[in-house]
């Protein structure tokens, strides 16, 4: 699952794009919320907005990404860590 961390400027929201592996060519827009009192992830992938939107269930992106944060320890470290290794790629 290639990833990648955005360069948003808004307070609160870390925004990553993870490219779908079933459709080449279709990146999805992943984002973690996390504001007073509210503290969550979302996905513009069918599967989320369709059938785990309305369960509370994490969709496969989202568990992926949740994944990687915990062993990174926190959202933001794991933004760091995915913009640090583009730009020794790049």
């Amino acid at each position: 699952m290639t990833i990648r961390a955005a360069d948003n400027r808004t307070s609160g929201v870390q925004t990553f794009y993870v490219a779908s592996e079933s459709q080449p060519g279709t990146q999805y827009v992943v984002q973690h919320i996390r504001r007073a009192g509210q503290r969550r992830w979302f996905c513009d992938c069918a599967d989320f907005k369709f059938r785990r939107l309305a369960r509370k269930r994490h969709c496969k992106h989202l568990r992926q990404l949740a994944a990687m944060a915990r062993e990174a320890h926190g959202v933001v470290r794991l933004a760091v860590a995915i913009t640090t290794t583009q730009a020794v790629a790049a």
